[in-house]
């Protein structure tokens, strides 16, 4: 019997796989599992027109992306924050650029961003580091501001 994996199944496939399994197997545990559908005319051209909407997302997104990493590389995001005597009160990291490139219009995650804390003023390099690949280096100057 053809079956098509709904989820990924230790020692028999991935999601998304079309398989030839025992009807037993299928029907005792597959199918009351939710683990997999048969895989009929229509399941099977379901499975094709979602496939080909995942590859345009994919591909948007791509493209989304790339405009988004032009727009980036280069900028400069200005941090202000409290010192004394050219030390900083509190260490200048991730979130804080996260904020400031989101004050700026860009909806940045957390986890793309490169950037090592730091608790002097000056200027420092981060690197935004997009899930399809492609990558934009930012400047971070980070200037001091009394209380």
């Amino acid at each position: 019997m053809k079956v098509i994996l709904l989820e990924n199944v230790k020692s028999l496939g991935l999601a998304g796989e079309v398989l030839d399994v025992t009807e037993g197997y299928a029907r005792n545990f597959l199918f009351p599992q939710h683990l997999a559908v048969e895989a009929s005319a229509q399941t099977l051209q379901e499975r094709a027109d979602k496939q080909k909407r995942e590859s345009a997302k994919e591909k948007r997104e791509t493209k989304e992306e790339k405009k988004l990493a032009a727009k980036l590389d280069g900028f400069e995001v200005i941090i202000q924050a409290k010192a004394s005597e050219g030390k900083l009160y509190a260490a200048v990291g991730v979130k804080d650029v996260v904020a400031e490139l989101k004050n700026a219009g860009f909806q940045i995650q957390p986890e793309w961003i490169t950037f090592s804390s730091t608790k002097e003023p000056g200027t420092s390099e981060a690197v935004v580091n997009l899930p399809s690949g492609f990558d934009a280096t930012i400047s971070v100057v980070i200037e001091a501001k009394s209380k």
